[in-house]
């Protein structure tokens, strides 16, 4: 399987030959890029150009996972979703996303994690964006009190806490549709399942 993917990558290279910044937000740029095919045609990709993410599945001794609410302007409601956040970006420099899913856990759910673990990771969107996202498996949470760090200023969360079989069976059911979230969830239920190694 690996060498066919290896074949795959030299068989249907894209090479980048110009790129145009359309605009730059917060968070993101916009990119047309033209595109040199292996083929030797041309093609032109437009971009989401995005500094990464992480997304925590934080699991407490009971067995909850700590989800959060909040309003998603894009999907036009409230969605219930894995605390996540993205890689701060400090003078061209990508924030290390362990450090990241440390932040973002204590600003969303107020709990800080004695075990953090890297279990995986995936792209969002890739036909259209470069965002990667690391999923973490934080265990032997303790509330953060001193020191405590806010979310951001302009996120609303409500914290719920939802043992992760019931988890399961709102993806299932079609209440939790945030992606990275049904991705998380699942994948975290797939190790709680086996147990302890």
């Amino acid at each position: 399987m690996v060498a066919e993917l290896i074949r795959a990558d030299e068989t249907l290279l894209e090479r980048v030959t110009e790129r145009q910044l359309l605009y730059r937000g917060r968070y993101m740029t916009f990119e047309k890029d033209a595109i040199a095919l292996a083929d030797g045609t041309a093609s032109s990709r437009d971009l989401v150009v995005h500094p990464g993410a992480v997304v925590i599945a934080p699991v407490d001794d009971e067995g909850r996972l700590l989800l959060v609410t909040q309003f998603r302007v894009a999907a036009g409601g409230a969605l219930l979703e894995l605390p996540a956040g993205t890689l701060d970006v400090h003078d061209g420099v990508v924030e290390d996303p362990e450090l990241a899913a440390h932040r973002e856990l204590e600003e969303e759910t107020g709990h800080r994690a004695g075990r953090l673990e890297r279990i995986g990771g995936f792209w969002t969107a890739p036909g259209f964006s470069t965002e990667y996202l690391t999923l973490y498996l934080a265990t032997a949470l303790r509330p953060a009190v001193e020191g405590r760090l806010a979310p951001d200023e302009d996120e609303r969360l409500l914290l719920s806490r939802l043992p992760w079989r019931d988890a399961v069976a709102a993806i299932e059911a079609g209440l939790i549709e945030d992606a990275k979230s049904v991705a998380g969830i699942l994948w975290v239920a797939r190790i709680l399942e086996r147990g302890p190694a």
